[in-house]
């Protein structure tokens, strides 16, 4: 397990289903202290203020858990902090959360009182206007991505009669779960501390697809990589493990394909174990670079009738063209969103943000 990875996930991300927020998996009394909610405008300083915070706690040895944002992942869109049981995010659109215990839970965070409205007055139609067109950028992306994911759900439909279903049920009861409950014997660390978390190790961003794999690092040092780029065989043995799991009341970390989510698992991490099952496909694998225990499942899959495979092959080359297409929308969107930000950053009293940045670390330290 490496020391110098970061533990970075997406709550967040474009999808077939437009964009879906899991940020509410945050809200959890019962494991954090406190949750800061900050509200403010683009350039407000939100995320510089959850960077400085998060910094600070890590010079403490503290485990970070970082939320970059999917549409910018320079920028902090959260993290969570599991030694001082604090989380701190970015609660503006489009993954509005509000207080449900105001004060004794959850604190808002208001930059805006950091800006002077007249300046933003001034600009109001700039404004407006670029912040209507950043939301067609962000339309158009979706519905490109609700293409190639139309194309990627029809491979794993024609590839689910060709799964070995004997083998699947073999392997997460004979080799994946005993492994796991081992570990975690081994590790001497409790079953079950955090329950099932929902998170994204991939999104569709500036160009790209970013993937996470330095969070596998930092979690795994065992990673069983499932080589499918059809979808129907990983599914469908990650949807057994985790209901295994589940059952076994093992803590699990449940990744969704990020242009998929909730409808098909791509990995599941099981931190106390020290165990990652990854799916490897066309558009993210484990990297070359991974120096743990790296362990290949294949097999599991029949052979696919020629022509049939032909097909797929043409659906998957063509969702990669789209989801690319998206991708594209999104580094347009990002290059009109800092033509905003540099409308609020002019109009920002920084001094104020420092302000409340010199609060939030007094109240952190007497938690």
């Amino acid at each position: 397990m490496s020391n110098s990875a970061k533990i970075k996930f997406f709550l967040g991300s474009n999808t077939k289903r437009g964009f879906i927020s899991l940020f509410d998996e945050l809200r959890d009394p019962a494991n954090i202290k406190r949750l800061y909610i900050i509200k403010g405008g683009p350039g407000s300083g939100k995320s510089f203020l959850m960077k400085k915070t998060a910094n600070a706690l890590e010079e403490k040895k503290h485990t970070i858990e970082y939320f970059p944002c999917a549409s910018d992942p320079d920028s902090l869109d959260g993290f969570y902090d599991h030694d001082a049981g604090i989380a701190m995010m970015d609660g503006t659109a489009p993954h509005v959360i509000d207080p449900v215990y105001s004060g004794a839970y959850e604190v808002i965070v208001n930059m805006a009182g950091c800006w002077d409205d007249s300046a933003l007055f001034e600009h109001r139609e700039e404004i407006i206007s670029l912040s209507d067109t950043i939301s067609d950028c962000h339309f158009m992306a979706a519905s490109y991505i609700g293409s190639a994911a139309a194309l990627l759900d029809a491979n794993m439909r024609l590839a689910a009669p060709y799964v070995r279903h004997n083998m699947v049920n073999d392997i997460v009861s004979n080799i994946f779960i005993p492994n796991i409950v081992s570990r975690v014997k081994k590790k001497g660390k409790s079953p079950n501390p955090g329950g099932e978390k929902k998170r994204l190790l991939s999104a569709v961003s500036v160009g790209e697809t970013v993937f996470c794999d330095e969070t596998i690092k930092a979690l795994s040092d065992t990673v069983y990589v499932i080589r499918d780029n059809w979808g129907a065989a990983s599914n469908m043995l990650l949807i057994k493990l985790r209901q295994a799991a589940s059952l076994t009341g093992i803590e699990q970390v449940v990744c969704f394909c990020s242009i998929r989510t909730p409808d098909k698992i791509e990995h599941i991490i099981f931190p106390s174990a020290g165990i990652t099952v990854t799916t490897a496909n066309s558009f993210h694998s484990v990297g070359d670079s991974y120096d743990g225990n790296h362990i290949i499942i294949d097999g599991i899959m029949e052979e696919i009738p020629k022509v049939k495979h032909m097909q797929m092959s043409i659906n998957l080359e063509k969702a990669a063209e789209l989801v690319y297409t998206a991708g594209e929308h999104v580094r347009q969107a990002k290059l009109l969103h800092d033509d905003l930000e540099a409308y609020y950053i002019k109009a920002m009293d920084f001094s104020r943000a420092d302000t409340i940045y010199s609060r939030i670390q007094s109240e952190i330290t007497d938690l």
